[in-house]
C-alpha cells in the first residue's frame, strides 16, 4: 500500500526551522548566537509505502539476518514478521512488564554477533506503579524466531520512581564491545538528573553481559554510580553512531520547547534541569538559564518542541543525499526531520512526510539500505521510504 509522494518543500515553508546559519562546531559546543539550524531544500522527492501492520504502539525493529524482523510494541508483545508476510507473530517468553503511561516494551537490538549466539536485548519498564525503573532482558532467540529462551534482567536501573513516564530505552551497541542505554529522569525526578549519584536522566554503559566496564567515567565509584557514562538528560529516545569519526549522537525530549540533538562523551553533564531552551506544559519556567559552565550545548534545538523519538546516522546509498545525515522520527511534530551534517558540522535540516500527520515513534535503517519508520498508534502500520 503506497502513501502519498511529497517533494521538498520550500525554506520558508519550514517555519519550525527559521534560524540563523552559524554553524555549530564539531566538538559539539554550540557558537554564541546559534537558535535552530538553517533550513535546506532539495529536488528529491519520497514515498510512504506500507510493508507490514497491525502492531500495538511499536516502539523499536530489529532486522533479522535470515530475512525478516522483530518489532518491540510498548503494550507488552515482541512480534515476529516473516520475509515477504505483513503481519507478525507474537512471541512467547517475553518478561512481564509495567505497561502504564509511558511504560512497557520499549529499545530492541540484536546482538553484534547474532548469526552465531542468536541472543536478543529488550528494554522494558519493570515494577509496579509505585516502585519501578527501566530494565534490560537479554535472552536467545528460539530457531523458529517464535520465542525468547533463557531469558534474564542483565540491568535493571537501581534508583527507581513512583511515576510512569519518562523511560529512556534506547539501546545503542559500540565497537569496543560495550553497549549504551538510555534513562528517563522519571519526569517527576528532574532534579535528580544533575547528579550522576543516581540513575534518574543518565545514559549508562554496560558490557554486553551488563557488567560495569573498568573504564567507565566512575568505574570506581567516586563521585558517581560505576554504570554512569553521562548525565544532565531529561528523556533520551535517540541514539546513533558515526563509524568513521567515532561519534555518538543522542537527541532527548525537552519539556515545552528545548528538545536538542547533543554530541555524547563521558562524564559530562547536558544540563537538564540547570539550564533547558524550553518551560513547563504550563508555561512557568523551569530556570531563566540556557547554558551554565560545566554543562554542554546542543548542536540543533528544537523550539517549538518536535518530540524527537528515534534517530539514525544513515550510510546506505538508497538516499545518496541522505547518506552520512542524521534522520529523526518525531511524535508531535508527525514528520522525518533530516539534520543535513558536512564534516561533522550541521549544515542545515529539512522536514519530510508532514502532511501523512503520522506520529513516528522509530526509524531505521534496514540491511537493504531503505529506512523504515514505526507510527505510534494501536493497529499501526511499519513503512519504508521509497526515492521517487
Amino acid at each position: 500500500m503506497k502513501r502519498n509522494s511529497f517533494g521538498v518543500v520550500s525554506a520558508a515553508a519550514l517555519i519550525l526551522l527559521a534560524g540563523c546559519g552559524s554553524e555549530p562546531a564539531a566538538n559539539g559546543q554550540a557558537p554564541d548566537g546559534q537558535t535552530t539550524a538553517p533550513a535546506t531544500t532539495s529536488e528529491a522527492t519520497y514515498t510512504l509505502t506500507e510493508v507490514a501492520t497491525g502492531f500495538d504502539f511499536p516502539w523499536a525493529m530489529a532486522f533479522l539476518p535470515e530475512g525478516g524482523f522483530l518489532v518491540s510494541e510498548r503494550d507488552g508483545f515482541v512480534s515476529y514478521v516473516a520475509p515477504d508476510e505483513t503481519s507478525g507473530t507474537r512471541l512467547g517468553g517475553t518478561p512481564d512488564t509495567l505497561v502504564a503511561g509511558q511504560g512497557g516494551y520499549l529499545g530492541l537490538a540484536l546482538h553484534p554477533e547474532f548469526e552465531t549466539n542468536r541472543l536478543v536485548y529488550l528494554a522494558y519498564s519493570k515494577g509496579t506503579q509505585a516502585s519501578n525503573s527501566t530494565a534490560l532482558m537479554r535472552a536467545r532467540l528460539s530457531d523458529d524466531n517464535l520465542s525468547f529462551e533463557d531469558a534474564e534482567d542483565i540491568y535493571v536501573a537501581e534508583t527507581k520512581r513512583a511515576t510512569s513516564a519518562h523511560y529512556g530505552g534506547r539501546i545503542l551497541f559500540l565497537p569496543d564491545d560495550t553497549m549504551l542505554l538510555s534513562l528517563g529522569d522519571g519526569f517527576r525526578y528532574m532534579e535528580a538528573a544533575q547528579s550522576p549519584e543516581n540513575t534518574h536522566g543518565t545514559i549508562v554503559r554496560l558490557t554486553l553481559d551488563g557488567d560495569i566496564p573498568d573504564d567507565n567515567p566512575y568505574a570506581d565509584g567516586e563521585g558517581g554510580l560505576p554504570e554512569v557514562y553521562s548525565y544532565g538528560h531529561r528523556n533520551v529516545q535517540g541514539l546513533a553512531y558515526d563509524a568513521a569519526t567515532g561519534t555518538i549522537y543522542e537527541h532527548e525530549h525537552g519539556p515545552k520547547g528545548g528538545d536538542e540533538i547533543n554530541i555524547l562523551e563521558p562524564g559530562l553533564n547536558y544540563g537538564w534541569p540547570a539550564i533547558t531552551y524550553g518551560v513547563n506544559y504550563d508555561g512557568s519556567i523551569i530556570t531563566t538559564q540556557t547554558e551554565a559552565p560545566g554543562m554542554e550545548q546542543p548542536i540543533v534545538k528544537w523550539v517549538p518542541s518536535i518530540a524527537p523519538s528515534g534517530m539514525v546516522f544513515y550510510t546506505g546509498d538508497v538516499y545518496p543525499e541522505w547518506k552520512g545525515d542524521l534522520l529523526v522520527s518525531a511524535l508531535a511534530g508527525s514528520k522525518v526531520q533530516r539534520v543535513d551534517l558536512e564534516n561533522g558540522r550541521v549544515k542545515g535540516e529539512h522536514a519530510y512526510f508532514e502532511d501523512e500527520r503520522m506520529r513516528f515513534r522509530d526509524i531505521e535503517q534496514g540491511p537493504d539500505g531503505y529506512l523504515y519508520l514505526l507510527v505510534d498508534e494501536p493497529g499501526a502500520p511499519i513503512m519504508r521510504i521509497e526515492p521517487n
